[in-house]
């Protein structure tokens, strides 16, 4: 069932780089104020705004009101129901996880980051998730390796592009009405992947190089990027937070 098996990865993708987020944030707030973060992730914030926006556009939702920053570090976009149905409210949901993809992919070619993202392909999916998981790992693992060999420290390029990769990654994670509102949408979408699988698989008899298989496929491969980012601004965190432990314990006494 390869077209069933690439949607289950493209799922189980998106929400490992959710939980990312999620985890990341809750790290950086540790080792920096919150009044600070919020300030510093300012962009990062603005981006997701404008990612809801722009899919509301998109999907025909009408945008009555956009916040792109407040103090605290949130931001808000209301808007009505969007002409396209369940897709369209799975679109407006995920939108900051592509537009701060999308924002940092350009950022990289504009710097030159040594981030690979281009040349790799879907052969390297595999229906069974598990695999799918390893293979993930091993290529975000090889974006690690090739940041750090190609990477000069003490270039300029390097420190903004690791500065907008935290700010990018806290600006992707959708927000829990971000996803109730999006939780029906993704179990409609599952239900016409099912028929997708059930005509194209079943009927055809396609083999596990389908076109649905290898269009999704192509796709998710493409998540190694932003967990690649994510695992950078973890990195990142790591030195902030130990830069900053002799305040902390100064703080304390």
């Amino acid at each position: 069932m390869p077209t069933l098996a690439a949607f289950l990865n493209l799922v189980l993708g998106v929400s490992l780089l959710i939980l990312a987020t999620y985890g990341l944030r809750a790290l950086w707030v540790r080792a920096v104020p919150p009044r600070v973060l919020a300030y510093m992730i300012a962009p990062g914030v603005a981006v997701h705004e404008l990612s809801h926006a722009l899919a509301c556009v998109l999907t025909g939702a009408k945008v009555h009101s956009m916040v792109l920053f407040r103090s605290d570090g949130s931001g808000e976009v209301k808007h009505g129901p969007p002409k396209l149905k369940y897709v369209g409210d799975v679109a407006i949901s995920l939108a900051p996880l592509l537009g701060c993809t999308l924002c940092l992919l350009l950022l990289g070619m504009l710097l030159r980051a040594p981030v690979n993202f281009y040349s790799v392909k879907a052969e390297g999916v595999h229906a069974n998730q598990l695999m799918f998981a390893a293979s993930l790992a091993t290529l975000v693992w090889e974006d690690m390796v090739l940041f750090f060999k190609a990477s000069a420290l003490l270039d300029w390029r390097t420190w903004v592009f690791l500065y907008f990769a935290m700010c990018f990654t806290l600006g992707m994670a959708p927000s829990r009405q971000d996803l109730k509102n999006g939780s029906l949408g993704l179990l409609v979408i599952c239900g016409i992947v099912l028929v997708l699988h059930l005509v194209v698989d079943r009927l055809f008899k396609a083999g596990a190089d389908g076109p649905v298989f290898a269009f999704i496929g192509n796709l998710l491969i493409k998540l190694h990027y932003p967990l690649a980012i994510c695992a950078l601004s973890l990195l990142l965190f790591g030195v902030v937070y130990l830069a900053g432990m002799p305040f902390r314990m100064r703080r304390r006494r």
